[in-house]
């Protein structure tokens, strides 16, 4: 069992185009997350997930953290 990070997906079926787009949508609204951060979800090199970036990625793709986050079994 696998937690799968759907993140680029997401942004994708948003019409999100790149990192750096998402990234200026968080400063607009005036939230914080590093660039370093977003590259790293993005291209699937994290681990781990922070709360608050969760809930900021929630926030500005208007969507819950099952949507970003997924548990796929290991007959899947």
């Amino acid at each position: 069992m696998f937690i799968r990070n759907r993140l680029s997906i997401l942004m994708a079926e948003k019409g999100i185009r790149s990192v750096s787009e998402l990234h200026r949508m968080i400063e607009d609204r005036g939230l914080t997350m590093s660039r370093r951060t977003l590259d790293k979800l993005y291209n699937n090199v994290s681990n781990r997930f922070d709360m608050d970036t969760l809930a900021t990625l929630c926030v500005i793709l208007d969507c819950q953290v099952g949507d970003i986050l997924e548990l796929v079994k290991d007959s899947e």
